[in-house]
């Protein structure tokens, strides 16, 4: 496993907005020094989240056959590069969902757990554990996305190959999906913060460039086989 020098971006970034920003207003009266520790534990534990994300998809990959030749953390989350192009679609649709359903089952688990240890745990830990949650079932949808190089951009290019028989058309298919999606929500996002004022706006403007230009950005250089979220 390799941890690129970017991946400190969004660490910073995510306990920052959650210090000074989230579980102020979902747990006030607490001390800044108490927002903080916990801001950077669900930052942690999110960064954690998006490694089992990549290991799904080594561990199914060596289901079919296929390795895993490092897995990359990176400022848009991570990548788990393949040895080989898996052998059919089937198993391309398979590695590729497996990562989101990890996100997915995560954040339920977060909620579960929450909404049972809520009598018992103080404010700011009970919404630090529902923030997690909630980061960890965006990270599982956004990946859904369908384009390259998103996990729905792979299961886009498995249902191609699946019906065309042609993988490398559905490739392309794919990154052409991607670098539309990447518009969009550069669009989208640039538009919210100019006309709205909305700090949502940079998400999805950041979101997009990552799907425009992700050598430009500082992440780790491109593989055929990738899969990142």
């Amino acid at each position: 496993m390799e941890v690129h020098p970017s991946a400190a971006v969004p660490l910073v970034v995510l306990t920052s907005l959650f210090a000074l920003g989230l579980l102020p207003v979902a747990a006030p009266g607490a001390t800044a020094a108490s927002y903080w520790f916990a801001g950077l534990g669900v930052a942690l534990a999110f960064a954690a989240s998006l490694l089992l994300h990549e290991l799904a998809h080594a561990a199914l990959a060596r289901r079919y056959g296929v390795g895993t030749r490092r897995i990359v953390l990176w400022s848009f989350g991570g990548a788990a590069e393949q040895t080989a192009p898996l052998p059919h679609p089937r198993a391309d649709a398979v590695v590729a969902a497996a990562g989101p359903l990890v996100n997915a089952a995560i954040g339920l688990v977060c909620w579960t757990v929450a909404l049972v240890v809520a009598p018992f745990l103080p404010p700011t830990p009970l919404a630090a554990l529902l923030w997690l949650g909630a980061a960890n079932l965006v990270a599982s949808v956004f990946a859904l996305l369908p384009g390259a190089p998103l996990d729905g951009g792979r299961l886009l290019r498995a249902l191609v190959w699946a019906r065309t028989g042609d993988r490398d058309s559905a490739d392309r298919t794919a990154r052409r999906w991607g670098r539309a999606l990447g518009t969009l929500l550069l669009s989208v996002g640039s538009a919210v913060v100019i006309l709205f004022g909305q700090f949502v706006g940079v998400w999805f403007a950041v979101a997009g460039w990552g799907l425009w230009a992700p050598r430009t950005i500082g992440g780790p250089e491109p593989d055929p086989e990738a899969l990142t979220s």
